[in-house]
């Protein structure tokens, strides 16, 4: 199983299995307007619209099964 720490507060576990596992911390962390910041603020956004890309598609998936 592999884990993926992308930021504190939010992990990713995928199993061999292909099985994913999500976890959420809200992170006390405070991110300044300089450069760095800025591009962990985006990292953090895209690893979000990630996440959601792949909730949608499983969503997909589950009302594909529900239809038959």
């Amino acid at each position: 199983m592999a884990k993926i720490k992308i930021e504190q507060g939010l992990e990713v576990e995928r199993g061999d299995d292909g099985e994913f596992i999500v976890r959420f911390r809200s992170p006390g962390i405070k991110m300044g307007s300089d450069l760095s910041g800025g591009h962990l603020k985006q990292a953090k956004k895209e690893v979000f619209l990630a996440l959601r890309s792949i909730l949608d598609k499983a969503i997909n998936v589950e009302e594909g099964k529900s239809g038959e």
